[in-house]
């Protein structure tokens, strides 16, 4: 199995080398990502002033904003203009969630056919408990080539940039909004953005991570604050656990006619039995309850 790992780990590498080279000749604009509503998918959290915010606060983000982006630069703008509206969207929350979605990253959660039921399992969990709460989604590819290049230079961990814009939203929101907990979430290749994004906040007590399904080439820090899970309550994760033979059964199966007992997938088509998370598996939602018991009750 290492074997079939290693050759697996080298053809995906020479396909994101070729990539590489390919989108370092093509021109590239530095653009600031984006968070969106999770029930307004086509309204992303930004603020078309600064009217009735702090004078230390507007200052505070245009540092922010500054030390990532760069002085006058319109994605500095931009960065600027988003931290004062998501700090504006969390005056009367408690709790934060922050969906990364799994594929290329511009998904919504809503998209996310097994997530949609975590994620409402979740907020009702929260809210019966007594948490006001809110949910966006962080778009951290655009629907382009040079997206998809960087998604898969993520992949990777070869593109910083995705995890140091969230991380200091995260920041200055915490900074700045007393007793906010932030939760991020994320599946498959989104659940490499929310780990490189917690490792950054690990020492911010009011942060926390839930992880399904990452990368077979992810290592996850172990930490109390975050649960990272490969194991979907049913069966083991076949795309994070890296099984290549369970990958090709199925897909073999699958052009049979063979019914799939097992569901998941990978880039949409490609059949990977286990990577698929729902609120419906009663070992998998205890799971997550024990974690939001432990950190939110």
């Amino acid at each position: 199995m290492p074997g079939y790992k290693r050759k697996l780990n080298i053809a995906v590498l020479s396909v994101v080398l070729v990539s590489l080279v390919i989108v370092l000749s093509v021109p590239q604009t530095t653009q600031a990502y984006r968070v969106y509503e999770k029930d307004n998918g086509n309204n992303y959290i930004t603020a078309e002033g600064e009217s009735g915010v702090e004078a230390g606060i507007i200052e505070d983000a245009k540092q922010q904003a500054e030390a990532l982006y760069g002085k006058d630069n319109p994605a500095s703008q931009d960065y600027f203009h988003q931290l004062i509206g998501i700090y504006n969207y969390c005056q009367d929350i408690d709790t934060l969630i922050v969906f990364n979605a799994g594929g290329f990253g511009w998904d919504s959660v809503t998209d996310a056919q097994g997530w949609i039921t975590i994620m409402e399992g979740v907020e009702n969990w929260l809210k019966a408990t007594g948490h006001n709460v809110k949910v966006v989604n962080f778009e951290r590819t655009r629907a382009s080539f040079e997206g998809i290049v960087s998604e898969s230079l993520a992949f990777w961990g070869w593109f910083p940039a995705k995890a140091d814009d969230l991380a200091g939203r995260i920041r200055f929101i915490t900074r700045n909004v007393s007793g906010l907990k932030v939760l991020l979430a994320g599946e498959s290749n989104g659940a490499t953005i929310v780990e490189e994004t917690f490792r950054r906040l690990q020492g911010n007590p009011n942060v926390f991570a839930i992880q399904t399904g990452p990368t077979v080439v992810q290592r996850s820090k172990a930490h109390e604050r975050s649960l990272v899970m490969r194991h979907n309550g049913k069966i083991e994760d076949s795309f994070s656990q890296g099984d290549v033979f369970t990958i090709l059964r199925s897909n073999l199966e699958a052009m049979l006619g063979i019914y799939q007992e097992n569901p998941g997938d990978i880039l949409f088509y490609i059949g990977a039995p286990g990577h698929y998370y729902t609120w419906e598996y009663p070992e998998f939602r205890r799971e997550i309850t024990s974690f939001l018991s432990l950190h939110f009750s």
